[in-house]
């Protein structure tokens, strides 16, 4: 069981050898223990907020000397937690680590559960939900648009729109419910035309931010690529090419790929899943049919397909049809092999195609700058963009409300509704807490955090 009232304890790196590992302690006890287990090599009497003293872990029990290392106070409530927190940098022994954590537990501390750090700056108003959910974003992000989008709403860009539709709310049925408690008041402005159209601009400001969201959330979990095309274009060698390394087989013999494979990769800094697979087939049979069923599976559920020829021969049967299979996916055509002597023509199929050389590399970048371009929208600013579907349904929910209230019968379904409005506002901020949606977001975090 969590008990605000513990002091916790916890490292905050990474488990494993490294050159220095941080531990964290927040809570009331934060400085006793601090006082306790830390002997500055700096100072005799009170450690002052903000600022780093040298000096030895030592085990109280024993006197030993646990490790040289530096400390940190934050006071209350200029810290992460809100609380009193103490910092402990050490040398990123396991065995040191542990034992630093043991003699803290022995002097009281309680170890901390997985983002409790992070869920006490949340209940001591440090930041809000949303906030507290890119941290966690931030620590997992994949890609740059994924980590600076986390960062943007940890700094509370995306808290700030969300307060901004919360104000109007309160806003209007503040005329609302004043209309009803007080009809006969000449002092309250209730124009009716005038509230309805105020929840219609609400409604477009949350409909903007959904509009987005699609986006952010294949920012946050990654595209899935689709590299594609008949056998032996080459597509193994680009696959290679793009994840960096000799990740698929590559041989002359057409046939090599029987199965898909996949890699996670960075491209233009957005996160992708990359997909090599069989060559396609008009009349597949046997293991080449079962292949093809795997990669007619993969083209549906793909964002962005591939579709390559080889530069080096003319179209043939495979090519158009599998061009037809292709032809309704958000597709770029690829022509590859221009290291050779070029024989493909077809100016209508391919008019719009990128001419590369995946063995030698060149045009690679074009490629993939046509890939990001494919699949963020031009205007893409990234400033404010929700990632998370839990943001994206609980908007949905108030945008619903909102709706509802504006073709309410009566005024008091109207007020009822938009009251039913703020509170999906209050749990996507975390301002109304509740237990199973916080348990359920904290347990992603990791321990120390």
């Amino acid at each position: 069981m969590m008990n605000p009232n513990d002091t916790i304890v916890a490292c905050t790196t990474p488990s494993g050898y490294s050159s220095i590992a941080v531990i964290r302690v927040s809570g009331g006890q934060a400085v006793t223990l601090l006082h306790k287990i830390f002997k500055s090599t700096q100072l005799n009497g009170e450690y002052s907020s903000h600022h780093v003293y040298h000096g030895h872990v030592v085990d109280p029990e024993t006197n030993e000397v646990v490790d040289t290392a530096l400390a940190v106070l934050f006071k209350s409530p200029n810290s992460y937690t809100g609380e009193d927190v103490v910092e402990i940098s050490c040398h990123g022994n396991p065995l040191i680590v542990d034992r630093v954590v043991r003699t803290l537990n022995a002097l009281g501390g309680r170890t901390a559960q997985r983002g409790e750090f992070t869920r006490r700056a949340l209940i001591n108003g440090k930041i809000d939900l949303i906030q507290a959910e890119a941290v966690l974003d931030t620590v997992n992000a994949t890609c740059e648009q994924a980590r600076r989008l986390a960062i943007l709403q940890y700094e509370g860009k995306l808290s700030e729109r969300i307060y901004d539709i919360r104000s109007k709310i309160i806003d209007s049925l503040f005329l609302v419910e004043a209309e009803i408690d007080f009809p006969e008041d000449e002092d309250i402005e209730y124009d009716p035309a005038t509230i309805k159209n105020n929840l219609r601009t609400t409604v477009d400001e949350i409909d903007e931010l959904l509009s987005g969201a699609a986006v952010g959330v294949k920012i946050k979990s990654g595209y899935r690529i689709l590299i594609t095309g008949r056998a032996n274009v080459g597509k193994s060698t680009l696959f290679n090419r793009l994840v960096g390394c000799e990740r698929a087989i590559v041989h002359e013999k057409p046939g090599t790929t029987r199965d898909y494979i996949e890699e996670d990769v960075q491209m233009r800094d957005i996160h992708v899943l990359l997909y090599d697979t069989a060559g396609m087939l008009s009349k597949a049979t046997g293991p080449d049919e079962i292949a093809q069923q795997r990669t007619k599976a993969l083209i549906h559920d793909a964002d962005l397909v591939l579709m390559m020829f080889d530069g080096s021969e003319p179209m043939n049967e495979e090519d158009i049809f599998l061009y037809n299979l292709v032809k309704h996916k958000p597709k770029l055509l690829v022509v590859n092999k221009i290291d050779l002597n070029v024989r493909l023509t077809n100016e209508s199929i391919l008019s719009d195609s990128i001419k590369i050389s995946a063995k030698t590399g060149k045009n690679i970048s074009t490629l993939q700058r046509a890939v990001r371009d494919a699949l963020l929208p031009h205007n893409f600013g990234g400033d404010v963009i929700i990632t998370r579907h839990r943001h994206i349904d609980t908007l949905n929910r108030a945008r619903a409300c909102l709706i509802e209230a504006k073709n309410a019968p009566t005024i008091e379904t109207m007020a009822y509704e938009m009251h039913c409005a703020l509170n999906e506002i209050g749990e996507l901020t975390g301002k109304t807490l509740r237990k199973e949606i916080l348990d359920r977001i904290f347990e992603e975090f990791c321990i120390g955090k």
